[in-house]
């Protein structure tokens, strides 16, 4: 059986990924340009593994700056009727986002800290029975502690 014939346009396509992923891997990890978020995430992923060879923290992990991140219009409010201000700390190698938010105004924020807001919860316990007459305590789920609502731009 004959194999399929692969289009042109296609061999150059892999042709260019193939030279992307060589170059990236070839360059010298002080020379990587930070521009995208991709970059600063392929940065982080040499340096990690740089410094687990070397046994040495020589390169460090850089967070991705917050303008490069993609963004959502939305109005955050507290479940419990609370009227302070709402801490929202998120600091991995992502990003580093520390600041507190006013419940009901409208903020313009990274999609990474809105899904980590959204899940912020209250635990619920419950007894369950564990068998033979025994019960246990465990989480049964978690309320959430904040309403996100998203505004779409016109």
């Amino acid at each position: 059986m004959a194999r399929p014939k692969v289009r042109e346009d296609e061999q150059a396509k892999d042709l260019v990924k193939d030279m992307v992923v060589k170059t990236t891997h070839e360059m010298d990890i002080t020379d990587m340009p930070f521009e995208t978020m991709g970059d600063y995430m392929r940065y982080n992923e040499r340096a990690t593994s740089l410094n687990k060879k070397l046994r040495l923290a020589r390169y460090p992990i850089k967070p991705c700056p917050i303008e490069l991140h993609p963004h959502d219009r939305v109005t955050i409010s507290r479940n419990d009727n609370n009227t302070g201000k709402i801490p929202a700390l998120l600091s991995n190698d992502r990003i580093h986002f520390d600041k507190k938010l006013e419940p009901g105004k409208m903020y313009e924020l990274p999609r990474c800290v809105i899904d980590h807001l959204a899940e912020k919860g209250t635990p619920v316990w419950k007894w369950f029975d564990k068998g033979e007459g025994e019960k246990e305590t465990r989480i049964s789920h978690y309320e959430p502690r904040f309403s996100i609502r998203t505004h779409y731009r016109d």
